[in-house]
């Protein structure tokens, strides 16, 4: 299986590393100038679940992307988990719709992998890239820097539908945060105690 980690020119997560290079063996001085120069990164807007699976709904004419995650740190032995799906408008969003819906992703894929995906961890996210036949292909990682400087207002052309028990195919509806079912409010689902709805 072929993992990529997928970035562009215009985000720079080797910055980190090439400011300690500065300072090693440099002095006090490289280390200085490293946090003077250290640009502040402003927390981008909260997304909400249920506005997302709105947008992916109104997306239908657009390409599903899987997506997933895996534990970050052990490359030989972590195995990429799916999650959902993402859609972005005229398929053009697709790094940009799981970077900055990472968040989302990670909090479903803690919810449908409470062992495997513990609630302290640190994830990667990444992407199924289809070959020819649709039925093979290799997850592609993406950097979670992408997005960072995309134009306000972007999180509303993307969106993201999270699954349930993989082996079941259920996909997850929700309503204030809450998983309930398809159309169903959370004042409901709770009275009724329902579940979720099959594809």
């Amino acid at each position: 299986t072929t993992h990529t980690v997928v970035s562009t020119s215009n985000f720079c997560d080797g910055s980190t590393t090439q400011l300690s290079m500065a300072g090693f063996g440099g002095g006090g001085g490289g280390g200085g100038a490293s946090k003077k120069n250290k640009k502040t990164v402003k927390p981008l807007p909260k997304l909400k679940a249920k506005t997302q699976w709105d947008r992916y709904a109104d997306l239908k004419q657009c390409k599903k992307i899987v997506v997933g995650v895996k534990l970050s740190g052990n490359e030989e032995e972590a195995e990429w988990l799916e999650v959902g799906k993402v859609r972005s408008e005229n398929d053009e969003h697709t790094l940009v719709a799981i970077a900055r819906q990472r968040a989302l992703i990670a909090d479903h894929a803690k919810r449908l992998y409470p062992v495997k995906v513990p609630a302290n961890s640190v994830l990667e996210w990444g992407y199924f890239m289809e070959e020819g036949d649709g039925e093979s292909g290799s997850w592609e990682t993406v950097d979670k820097a992408i997005g960072t400087d995309a134009p306000k207002g972007i999180e509303k052309k993307f969106g993201f539908e999270g699954i349930s028990d993989k082996a079941s195919g259920y996909y997850c509806y929700y309503s204030e945060g809450r998983v309930v079912e398809r159309g169903e409010t959370l004042t409901a689902a709770l009275t009724t105690g329902s579940k979720t709805l099959p594809n």
